[in-house]
């Protein structure tokens, strides 16, 4: 197993640096400072309080499996991360444990601000949409002017990927995430002491630090 999981975080690393790489020679821009925001609120909320993984929310998760025979998603924006740059999405135990170990030291390898803006820029959004930059271009939207709302229903493409034909109850969810994640931005502006960054309640995108409370 450790020799496996050496491996893979090898292979990870090299894939995570081109990554890296990529996004500061393009001149297209990065996802935004309030798409980052939404996909924490929305995706992972204690992202600050964690090392990674979200051991409360994989207990919860294996509660409601096991004894409610509901499934509940636990995977941290790292996990997510991992699971989209590796290319592996078997749902077995060991792939599982595999992904979490490599969560936490990608954690530990990156900035943690960089986390979401790696996810963004390389997640998938929909049929024809397999980055964030193929996705502005095929919504049309441009990061740097781009509406709250707009934002929010971008980020809301990753739990709900834009199907190749158009599908009126796929994008009613779109539409219904996106207000669910506004509504949650809102609610963190009320409730200061929910969202704290470290480095006095900033977060970094690039060469900026931006205000984010």
């Amino acid at each position: 197993m450790q020799i496996s999981v050496k491996a893979e975080w090898l292979k990870l690393r090299e894939s995570i640096d081109e990554l890296e790489l990529k996004i500061a020679s393009s001149d297209f821009p990065s996802p935004t400072i309030q798409m980052c925001v939404f996909l924490i609120l929305g995706e992972d909320h204690r992202f600050y309080y964690h090392p990674g993984v979200d051991l409360l929310a994989l207990c919860r998760a294996f509660w409601k499996t096991l004894f409610c025979g509901s499934r509940q998603g636990a995977s941290t924006i790292a996990m997510q991360l991992v699971r989209t740059t590796t290319g592996r999405y078997e749902r077995t135990l060991k792939r599982k444990f595999i992904e979490i170990i490599l969560a936490v030291i990608l954690t530990r390898y990156l900035h943690k601000d960089r986390l979401p803006i790696l996810y963004l820029s390389s997640a998938y959004y929909g049929s024809g949409m397999n980055n964030f930059k193929q996705a502005c271009f095929q919504l049309h939207i441009d990061p740097q002017s781009v509406c709250a709302f707009e934002a929010a229903k971008l980020v809301a493409r990753l739990k709900y990927p834009e199907p190749r034909n158009y599908n009126a109850e796929r994008s009613r969810k779109i539409y219904r995430r996106g207000q669910h994640l506004l509504a949650l931005n809102n609610s963190v502006k009320k409730l200061r002491w929910f969202y704290q960054a470290k480095q006095n309640g900033t977060i970094q995108n690039s060469e900026n630090t931006i205000k984010i409370l």
